[in-house]
């Protein structure tokens, strides 16, 4: 699908991800991007408010009306909006209403309008636990909530694709300026507090951390392309520890604090590392910010 003049839908888009997506979309001259939220991000949505291509639609992915009024016109959906993993393990009702019915409407409703293509954000949870490094043939054993959702979500795309083409994006651990939650911002937000950063167990667990940036090129180029019914691990192609990222944090911060060690929970993930290799090969996507960018880039912030 062209993006060029285009005109797009972003469920969840005033969140983390979707506002990257959203600016992308508008640096590639797409001609309307409409951000449908539940609550509105007012920061994140600031400064996009200010181009005329862009309606800001409060809206909950239950209402079909509201749906169906944001849909007309659009000729491409991302579907970013989710319940996060704390409160879908918190309440599994909400995480079924929000995130397996919510994006059945939304297909529902995409199909409705004409939308030619939509593009799904889904996570590295639908692997489950597991040591291997994951390409998109490895079993998919979510046991969460929130992984069991997410390819809830994925595997309603499949019945309608004749209607509605697709693509699905797994993110790997997403990181950079603007994030709210998640390791990275943890850790600075302690040594900016002047207090030690905490690391559980003895800081070996390790992840594939992958620039927001790097991740909305990613989403956009899935989009773009013509290929349907596939889902695209994307990554860094980088495996760090948690104790590597602190220290790395620590230095770049020049702060002479030591790290805190506290004892594992248990059944605690201990490595989540994906291959893009797919993405590389029928995308051509490519992370291009090293984690070192990265972390350079959020020190300085």
């Amino acid at each position: 699908m062209k993006i060029e003049n285009g005109h797009f839908m972003i469920t969840g888009g005033s969140g983390f991800i979707g506002a990257y997506v959203a600016e992308l979309l508008l640096s590639q001259k797409a001609g309307r991007v409409v951000l449908y939220d539940k609550a509105v991000n007012a920061g994140s949505v600031a400064e996009l408010r200010k181009d005329p291509r862009v309606a800001v639609v409060e809206g909950d992915l239950l209402n079909i009306g509201a749906l169906a009024t944001a849909c007309e016109g659009i000729q491409g959906i991302f579907h970013m909006a989710v319940l996060p993993l704390g409160p879908c393990d918190k309440d599994p009702q909400l995480a079924f209403e929000v995130n397996i019915r919510g994006t059945f409407g939304v297909i529902q409703q995409a199909i409705r309008s004409g939308v030619g293509k939509l593009v799904y954000s889904s996570a590295s949870s639908v692997y489950g636990d597991t040591l291997e490094v994951m390409d998109e043939q490895h079993v998919l054993n979510a046991r969460g909530m929130y992984g069991v959702s997410k390819l809830c979500g994925e595997l309603l795309l499949r019945p309608f694709e004749s209607k509605l083409p697709f693509a699905v994006v797994r993110y790997m651990n997403v990181y950079g300026p603007r994030q709210m939650g998640g390791l990275i911002p943890a850790v600075l937000g302690k040594i900016r507090a002047g207090q030690p950063p905490m690391i559980n167990g003895d800081g070996s667990a390790s992840f594939d951390f992958v620039h927001v940036r790097d991740v909305a090129r990613c989403t956009v180029m899935a989009m773009a392309s013509e290929i349907s019914g596939e889902a695209f691990n994307v990554g860094s192609g980088t495996e760090v520890t948690v104790k590597d990222i602190t220290m790395k944090l620590l230095e770049l911060c020049q702060s002479p604090l030591k790290p805190v060690y506290q004892p594992q929970a248990a059944g605690a993930m201990m490595r989540r590392v994906g291959s893009s290799e797919k993405a590389k090969r029928l995308l051509g996507f490519q992370a291009q910010t090293t984690l070192e960018q990265g972390l350079e880039e959020l020190t300085r912030g």
